[in-house]
């Protein structure tokens, strides 16, 4: 199973053959257009399925599957939460999956992750479940008695037996991070590490990877960097990844 997750900072038409390439079972794609508007512009974009919550028109919440993945909406869907998409995801394996992307300088206080997390718990506990987008938060940004303190993030999806992937590929810590997925302003020597895949423990197998779009390449494209992750837990299959555990480049 390979998950990407890229804030695709708009004009997603433009970005979408660069998707193709990466070939993802699964995309998360913070600040992206409606799905037909994508395909209206690209026609050569085809998916299986596509959920997508709307901010505006061209800058949404977007989820996309390919081959034989497939989304549904969870019932526990509450407009209240519109920058977070609980959806059931199935084909090869089952799990749920919570899209984010996470607005916390926000004054909406419901935007916001801590209660999202609170809100959704049952359905975050009720099987696998993968948390996954764009975080804009970090322990760079930690401080006492701040509401949205990332630390308070991570403890709170590891209580649910979650990880992020890339810390546990990398072994580096949080706000340690080597390498950036966000370039504030689009400046490449001023990067934060705050997009995130969180799987189940039980997935990060020796065959897990993970990789990370550099500046060079990707800068021109988005402000944030794509993040790939390949798991291969017990219950997945994924025989033609032909990833090495550990592809951060």
């Amino acid at each position: 199973m390979r998950i990407l997750v890229w804030n695709i900072n708009m004009a997603a038409h433009k970005k979408i053959a660069l998707l193709q390439k990466l070939a993802p079972d699964l995309a998360i794609l913070p600040e992206c257009a409606a799905p037909e508007v994508i395909v209206a512009k690209y026609p050569e974009f085809t998916f299986t399925d596509a959920q997508w919550q709307e901010r505006s028109r061209h800058k949404g919440l977007g989820v996309f599957s390919f081959g034989k993945v497939r989304l549904t909406r969870s019932r526990s869907f509450d407009p209240r939460f519109e920058v977070f998409l609980p959806l059931r995801v199935t084909g090869p394996t089952h799990f749920h999956l919570l899209a984010v992307w996470s607005l916390n300088f926000h004054p909406t206080a419901g935007l916001s992750m801590p209660d999202a997390l609170r809100f959704y718990r049952r359905f975050l506990s009720r099987r696998a479940v993968v948390v996954a987008g764009d975080f804009n938060n970090s322990v760079f940004w930690d401080r006492p008695g701040k509401r949205t303190n990332f630390v308070g993030i991570a403890n709170s999806l590891a209580k649910l037996g979650l990880a992020s992937a890339y810390h546990a590929v990398t072994g580096e810590p949080f706000a340690q991070e080597r390498q950036a997925t966000l370039w504030f302003l689009k400046r490449p020597h001023q990067g934060y590490h705050i997009d995130y895949c969180f799987v189940p423990q039980s997935w990060l197998s020796p065959a897990a990877a993970v990789w990370v779009g550099q500046h060079e390449e990707w800068l021109a494209h988005s402000d944030h960097a794509p993040l790939m992750v390949t798991v291969n837990g017990n219950d997945l299959h994924d025989p033609d990844s032909g990833q090495s555990r550990c592809t951060v480049s």
